[in-house]
């Protein structure tokens, strides 16, 4: 096949889509969001959201009327179209293109961006109207009124009104406290109550006007969080947060299936070896599956992710090197202003890194109005994350980190907060050991060693070890090999096999000779350890054993598995030692 199909790292319009790249049709949505006209769907960053924005905009163009085969044709929605369809004027914003400044230039470049949008939009309907009335007004909202207006007067179809990550440049404002430009841009006094009408809260009530008067037929928005949405109060007070309906989630994101069926078309049309094609599908649920956006709801893969590592694999031919996208990884400074404090941000990472604790959760909260002031109180801490992709639900009253790429950015946030001493010869001392198991002359127990000295005992306080588990270690030694090893091994921590959850895996990435890895961390606290005498004894306990040898077996039998595993049980002791037993 001369012209291959794209991944769609990147692209985000629709026809461009449909023209170049594989997609994953998630069309049928379309059905569900025409039952609400003010729907605002909220997810994480680089989720997809954009997609579809475009997707809606092509759907509903009048302009697009006689391509809609070329755009629908091939997907669910193009073989039962709405009656909707194609029967609006499409006007779009993205305020993630909006910079952040001082007060005067917020307003500046976000009229800039609506004056920007508007002459598109008059450029595009230019044979329906004069639009130039428009553009001659001073500010974002009187540009809208004046759209409206021209548009009655015309007697033409109504608005579909799309904005792009809605809050984008207002969540920059409140993550680098500058709550007063934040106020003031919602409408709101230094205490947060409504004292006047901003330029932002005008443009909003424009709209709402519009719904109200027939001119704005439907609106379409996406965002990160709905503090801003709920801030802006009367500016726009009909919005519907529809991202908690079961019958929503799906909306972006992959689900196991489709992820499985995506990947089978990339190989067959690139040619890829299907050798790995089962450690590609390993990659990709460790590092971007997990995201339980409600209770008990099936988990979704992080899609534009999956695009990216997809992308690298073609570009490569083979599995990555790198498997988390640097643009993923969700500043710091969020997590420091959530917390409060540096110290309360250590606090809790330790929960989640020493321990494996979550955080517990309602779904009531979840769906409850919120404006800035909640979103920092510290009962709410817990929806933050969520909302921020950081967390999603384990169970019904408990959240928790939802892949590697999470977990791996934790304890960066972990080792940063904790103020480590002699970093560059813990990394000099682990790298030196990973060269060596990685070119033949080293051993698992030589790096977890390494990890041991230079990582557990010489940076972690004693006290933290009473409240430790075994999470602490698979997880911090995970980490240290994604660092080091990614070019040699696929790594995964609580791998779900048949048998149960291992506690850490390794599978050599493709052409090695290498043995897959597979070891079994038991904890003990220092009185404990020295009750039963554990250090130094010479063979593990026979139960534990015999989970680690079952977990083999339950891999061995996988009809894509073709390695050799290699089997330990390692026995920590507190802080004191501990026992490393190759099976």
């Amino acid at each position: 096949m001369e012209n291959k199909r794209k991944i769609p790292y990147g692209v985000i319009n629709w026809a461009e889509l449909v023209r170049e790249c594989f997609i994953v049709d998630n069309t049928r949505y379309i059905r569900e969001l025409e039952a609400i006209k003010t729907p605002v769907f909220l997810r994480p960053k680089r989720f997809g959201k954009s997609v579809v924005c475009s997707m809606l905009a092509h759907y509903y163009d009048v302009n697009l009327k006689d391509r809609f085969d070329e755009l629908f044709g091939r997907t669910d929605i193009g073989r039962n179209p709405t009656p909707l369809r194609n029967s609006f004027l499409v006007l779009q914003f993205d305020f993630s293109t909006i910079q952040v400044g001082t007060l005067a230039e917020i307003e500046r470049n976000f009229c800039e961006h609506v004056r920007g949008r508007v002459e598109r939009f008059a450029t595009q309907y230019a044979s329906l109207a004069d639009w130039s009335k428009a553009l001659e007004q001073d500010g974002p909202a009187a540009m809208i009124d004046k759209v409206r207006d021209i548009l009655s007067n015309a007697h033409l179809p109504p608005l579909y009104v799309i904005i792009d990550e809605y809050d984008n440049f207002t969540n920059e404002l409140v993550v680098s406290n500058r709550d007063f430009e934040y106020n003031a841009i919602c409408g709101h006094d230094s205490q947060g109550d409504a004292t006047r009408e901003s330029f932002f809260k005008a443009f909003f009530k424009s709209f709402k006007a519009g719904l109200a008067d027939g001119t704005v037929g439907r609106t379409y928005f996406t965002g990160v969080l709905p503090i801003t949405l709920d801030d802006l109060s009367s500016g726009f007070n009909v919005g519907t947060i529809v991202n908690l309906d079961p019958d929503k989630l799906g909306m972006v994101g992959f689900t196991k299936e489709q992820v499985k069926a995506y990947v089978d078309e990339v190989f067959a049309e690139h040619g890829l070896d299907p050798a790995i094609k089962s450690a590609v599908l390993a990659d990709l649920k460790a590092f971007y599956d997990g995201y339980h956006f409600l209770p008990g709801a099936e988990p979704l893969f992080n899609s534009t992710i999956c695009n990216w590592y997809l992308r690298c694999l073609i570009v490569e031919r083979k599995q990555p090197m790198f498997v988390i996208d640097a643009n993923v990884r969700t500043d710091i400074g969020w997590f420091r202003r959530l917390a409060g404090t540096p110290e309360n941000a250590l606090n809790k990472l330790r929960e989640y890194i020493e321990r494996g604790v979550g955080e517990r959760a309602d779904t009531g909260a979840l769906s409850a109005k919120f404006g800035r002031a909640k979103f920092f109180s510290e009962e709410f801490f817990p929806y933050a994350l969520y909302y921020l992709g950081l967390m999603t639900f384990q169970s019904r009253f408990r959240l928790n980190i939802p892949n590697l790429t999470i977990k791996n950015m934790f304890v960066d946030y972990y080792d940063e907060l904790s103020e480590f001493k002699n970093v560059d010869a813990a990394r000099r001392a682990f790298g030196d050991a990973a060269e060596a198991l990685a070119l033949g002359g080293g051993t698992w127990k030589n790096l977890f060693d390494a990890y041991w000295q230079h990582y557990v005992k010489a940076r972690i306080p004693a006290q933290a070890f009473d409240k430790m588990n075994e999470n602490f270690f698979r997880t911090t030694f995970t980490s240290r090999c994604l660092d080091w090893l990614p070019d040699f091994y696929s790594f995964e921590t609580e791998y779900n096999s048949s048998e149960g959850r291992c506690d850490f895996l390794a599978v050599p990435k493709a052409g090695s000779p290498r043995d897959a890895m597979l070891v079994e961390f038991k904890y003990f606290t220092n009185a404990a350890a020295e009750k039963d005498k554990i250090l130094g004894r010479t063979e593990p306990d026979k139960e534990t054993v015999e989970q680690a040898l079952a977990y083999r077996a339950a891999l061995a039998r996988r009809p894509d598995w073709n390695h050799p595993i290699a089997v330990a049980v390692v026995e920590v002791c507190g802080n004191v030692g501990y026992n490393w037993f190759d099976l």
